[in-house]
């Protein structure tokens, strides 16, 4: 169990710095004035077809006021040969791509536009960033490689801080700014080709905004339920039984998170089901809210641990009380069977 336990909160721990991460990127773009007036349109969800057909999803695109597009993908390349050549398909049809996400859309997605130029972004872990420049520099010199981008990409590796602020630092080549100004290209120039985001600069993005295109581990999700959609979807304070849908959760995250789907939320009522937190009923699903952890990371811990250990106790408050009742009706049954008998017969 603590192997298990560490890796699934490893799991949940790494999804939760890739949100952290694009969350500081778009508080770059999108939030500093300066680099925002540079900016037509920060897509934090793009996912559309691409002119070959199929679908691309990359991790965040920047489309700026000259129509040049830069794609961001978070990527921790593994050793495998296969993993470089995964990595590289999958950015080799970003440099192809020629429209981008240029509005978003009521009610999810967003428009597109044509774009004059690409710049690929990756986003790597600093342990990997150095032999990841090289493997990747050297599938694009290789003529039998089918890796042939019109242009390298950037690429950036990232440190988590004591003090919660990442950092960043350019691998190579710096992302072209353009001629905008400011521009990425720009500030890394200005300062040691260093960028350092802070958590606290970009809260309030990541509040509105807890996923990212990547699905989400079960344990994520079941702790962003617990904490911001169910206390608004229970209807009173804790200890309370919210009766709810997949299909309800995933409106709801939509409307208030910006993402979402069934699978997802079905995943995390699932995890929870394991944890002794929740069970199915005939028109959903049972939730047993309660106070478990005040912080995002001690419940992802505690329903980590609950999920682990898997609870055999009643998990909802009506359970408990069903429970509770059978267990005193049984009690008054046995109190009776230990009555005493009283003969009764008639005098001789």
């Amino acid at each position: 169990m603590p192997g298990a336990f560490e890796d699934l909160v490893r799991d949940y721990r790494g999804y939760d710095r890739r949100v952290d991460i694009i969350s500081a990127f778009e508080f770059f773009f999108a939030r500093v004035p300066e680099m925002a007036a540079t900016v037509r349109h920060f897509e934090r969800f793009p996912r559309y077809e691409a002119a070959d057909g199929r679908e691309v999803a990359p991790d965040f695109t920047v489309l700026f006021v000259d129509d040049t597009m830069l794609v961001g993908e978070l990527s921790s390349l593994a050793r495998s040969d296969e993993s470089l050549r995964d990595l590289t398909s999958q950015i080799g049809r970003y440099d192809a791509l020629e429209y981008g996400p240029s509005a978003s859309r009521a009610g999810g997605g967003h428009d597109l536009a044509k774009v004059e130029d690409i710049d690929v972004l990756l986003v790597m872990p600093s342990h990997v960033s150095n032999y990841a420049c090289d493997r990747i520099a050297a599938a694009a010199a290789d003529p039998a490689d089918p890796y042939m981008p019109r242009r390298p990409p950037s690429i950036l590796s990232w440190n988590l801080d004591p003090d919660d602020a990442y950092t960043f630092k350019y691998g190579n080549p710096r992302p072209r700014g353009h001629g905008r100004s400011p521009s990425l290209e720009e500030w890394l120039l200005k300062s040691a080709d260093t960028l350092r985001g802070h958590a606290r600069h970009f809260l309030t993005i990541k509040q509105a905004r807890r996923f990212m295109n990547d699905r989400p581990v079960a344990a994520y999700t079941a702790t962003i339920l617990w904490l911001e959609a169910l206390p608004q979807l229970a209807g009173g304070p804790p200890p309370i039984d919210i009766d709810t849908t997949p299909s309800d959760v995933t409106a709801w995250l939509r409307e208030n998170l910006g993402a979402g789907d069934v699978n997802m939320v079905r995943s995390a009522f699932e995890f929870l089901q394991r944890a002794g937190l929740a069970r199915p009923v005939a028109e959903g699903w049972r939730i047993g809210w309660r106070v478990v952890a005040a912080s995002h990371h001690d419940l992802a811990r505690e329903l980590v641990r609950r999920h682990l250990s898997r609870p055999t106790g009643p998990p909802t408050l009506r359970d408990r009380e069903q429970a509770e009742a059978e267990r005193a009706r049984g009690v008054e049954a046995e109190a009776a069977s230990d009555q005493p008998e009283l003969a009764f017969g008639t005098e001789p």
